[in-house]
């Protein structure tokens, strides 16, 4: 009998272990799975993203579940991929159409080409994407003489219109210009400009003259972002920082006030953001998204409604809409302020300011014609 119970101890205790270990590594291993999916969750967003099937694929995708005949009316090219390339991809972070995921962390200067082009227009690849102007060699720069007289504004205090505020236009960047509005400037780095009537201030001004002549009310922060940075002790990269102030303040000011357009201008070349239609030149406009956003889909879903309408009047007139990271920007751009925040790129270094003018009131008439929409 005590032979017996002497036995019984060992077992107890290697069966109490056992499902101590089995405990622990179950706790170890939802643990990792837990974390994996959080660092994973972007990549599945973006997959998701992806996913436009036309109805000719989907419904014969669908009901060939019930039917095998179904599924042989579906081109090869046209089926949806594979569950297990995706789950190696979530697994890895490789994607294997994009070299850029095998190679983007490990070539220095290699990460300014990590954005993602959720919409290309012509002429438009990883080569020629969109980028972040320089700094202003200086402060407070001084106003240059235009290389022709300006045209008097009907509207020169945007700030006034009696409307419901809607749409509040901003320049986190207010002193990117374009050289053919600057007298003897040939140097792309040198189109800056603290004259709102020379730099990107000019293209928010027309866009709220047009919108006001569509019925909907508008804000236009004009300010200089040199002269208020300096005055903060802040440097170019916190330019954004000081946006989010002034939108934030403006926004608490007009609560209904939610489309959130900052305007800036590219520094690509002419040759890419020069569109010529029906014998009248334009200055091609980008939307850029901020991927680090985590509600980003909806300022993508925005900009995909505009670039819509403006396909319908003026094919070709958008260059494209990128998404970037902190990796390739600023990642946010303050479009977490609201889903219908949006960063647009008007034009390049080398478009005159007629062309600028074209643009801004195109883009002004598509952002009027869905606000209109979305309100009925």
């Amino acid at each position: 009998m005590k032979q017996i119970t002497q036995q019984k101890y060992p077992s107890l205790f290697h069966e109490i272990f056992s499902r101590y270990l089995f405990l622990l590594v179950l706790v170890y291993g939802l643990a990792v799975l837990i974390v994996a999916g959080q660092v994973k969750i972007g990549f599945i967003d973006d997959t998701l993203q992806k996913v436009d099937l036309p109805a000719e694929i989907l419904l014969p995708e669908t009901f060939g579940n019930e039917n095998a005949l179904f599924s042989h009316a579906i081109l090869p090219k046209d089926r949806p991929r594979s569950i297990y390339p995706l789950m190696l991809e979530a697994m890895t972070n490789l994607r294997f159409d994009d070299i850029r995921s095998l190679f983007g962390s490990e070539l220095p200067g290699f990460t300014i080409y990590n954005a993602k082009i959720f919409s290309a227009g012509k002429g438009l690849n990883y080569m020629n994407l969109p980028q972040d102007s320089p700094p202003p060699p200086q402060m407070n720069l001084p106003a240059p003489k235009p290389a022709a007289p300006a045209k008097k504004q009907a509207n020169p205090n945007p700030q006034t219109n009696p409307m419901k505020k809607m749409v509040f236009l901003y320049h986190t960047h207010s002193w990117e210009s374009y050289k053919p509005a600057l007298a003897g400037q040939s140097n792309a780095s040198g189109a800056v400009s603290a004259d709102p009537g020379l730099d990107v201030i000019h293209d928010g001004t027309v866009i709220g003259q047009e919108l006001a002549a569509n019925g909907i009310g508008y804000v236009h922060d004009m300010s200089n972002k040199n002269v208020m940075l300096q005055q903060r002790g802040w440097n170019y990269n916190e330019a954004y920082q000081y946006s989010r102030i002034i939108t934030q303040a403006a926004m608490k000011q007009n609560p209904g006030m939610t489309y959130l357009i900052d305007i800036h201008r590219d520094s690509s070349a002419g040759s890419i953001t020069t569109l010529s239609l029906n014998h009248v030149s334009y200055a091609r406009i980008s939307f850029i998204i901020g991927e680090d956003n985590p509600n980003y889909s909806a300022n993508l879903y925005l900009a995909k409604q505009i670039k819509s309408l403006l396909d319908q009047r003026y094919p070709g007139l958008v260059l494209g809409i990128i998404g970037k990271t902190k990796y390739s920007g600023d990642g946010v751009y303050n479009q977490d302020l609201s889903k219908n925040a949006l960063l647009i790129e008007v034009g390049g270094v080398d478009n005159t300011l007629a062309e600028v003018d074209c643009s801004s009131k195109a883009f002004a008439d598509a952002l009027s014609a869905y606000i209109k929409k979305s309100n009925h």
